[in-house]
């Protein structure tokens, strides 16, 4: 550690301030079992999506919306799977990048 260490006075106030938390038994318990919260998965998931360029958000966007007018007047399960297959990612994609802007991350 740099610089001067505690003063004995400083060190007699940190001793009393720990035994105090020591008293509060959950906080004691949270202390010692330190793990990351059930939500960084999807944070990690989040941030990779942000990673994803706007362009092909975009792209996306734009094959399934082509598609959509094309499988209203075809009515073949063809053009409803390849309308599928790009509508499943856009839909993804948009909703965790609504859910990562609405979470204040940023890329």
């Amino acid at each position: 550690m740099d610089g001067p260490g505690l003063s004995r006075r400083e060190l007699r106030i940190l001793v009393g301030i720990e035994e105090e938390l020591r008293t509060d038994d959950r906080l004691d318990r949270a202390m010692r079992t330190m793990r990351r919260g059930p939500g960084w998965l999807l944070d990690r998931v989040l941030r990779l999506t942000l990673r994803v360029p706007a362009a092909a958000l975009a792209v996306l966007l734009a094959l399934s919306a082509g598609l959509l007018a094309v499988s209203a007047d075809e009515h073949s399960p063809a053009v409803l799977t390849v309308f599928a297959l790009f509508w499943a990612p856009t839909l993804l994609l948009s909703v965790t990048r609504l859910v990562a802007r609405r979470r204040g991350l940023r890329r």
